[in-house]
């Protein structure tokens, strides 16, 4: 049992480590996307000559943004919670019930990082771009979505062991 728990609080701190990098990433895009928009709207209202890649990059920003924050705020428990029908439940039921959200988003996160890489190489390999301004290849635009469910996929074990670990 206690290499079990020695691997969990391994993963846990190498999974803190990318959350902190993810989370900088995300911060700095979105100071970015703050300018983007700004300058923007300057532009476009002030002197009629709005920016021509903004809408593409604050669509991309957006995109990473949510992302790499994901796993963060999984561990963080940060996200929207809808308890109608678990805050009257005991301690056990509730243990089941979050046992089961963790497997239900175990599932959605692997699905999104295989056919995530496999869209990406898919993509990569025939060379597809996006017909905008600045035609960004499209391997790069999604590209985020296997990368940054990577860590919310080893987050569901963690909070996993954590669960049963009280």
């Amino acid at each position: 049992m206690e290499v079990v728990n020695e691997f969990f609080e391994n993963l846990e701190r190498v999974i803190g480590w990318i959350n902190k990098i993810f989370i900088f990433i995300a911060c700095s895009m979105m100071i970015g996307l703050i300018v983007i928009v700004c300058s923007d709207n300057f532009l476009r209202y002030f002197l009629r000559a709005p920016l021509v890649w903004g809408n593409e990059v604050t669509e991309l920003l957006l995109l990473y943004i949510t992302f790499l924050g994901t796993a963060w705020v999984f561990k963080e428990d940060s996200h929207v919670v809808i308890d109608v029908l678990t805050h009257n439940l005991g301690k056990r039921k509730k243990k089941i019930a979050d046992f089961i959200s963790y497997i239900m988003v175990a599932i959605v996160s692997w699905v999104l990082i295989y056919y995530g890489f496999s869209a990406t190489y898919d993509h990569y390999k025939r060379g597809v771009y996006n017909p905008t301004a600045i035609e960004t290849p499209i391997w790069l635009i999604i590209a985020v979505v296997p990368l940054g469910s990577i860590p919310l996929f080893l987050e569901v074990f963690v909070k996993g062991w954590r669960l049963f670990k009280k």
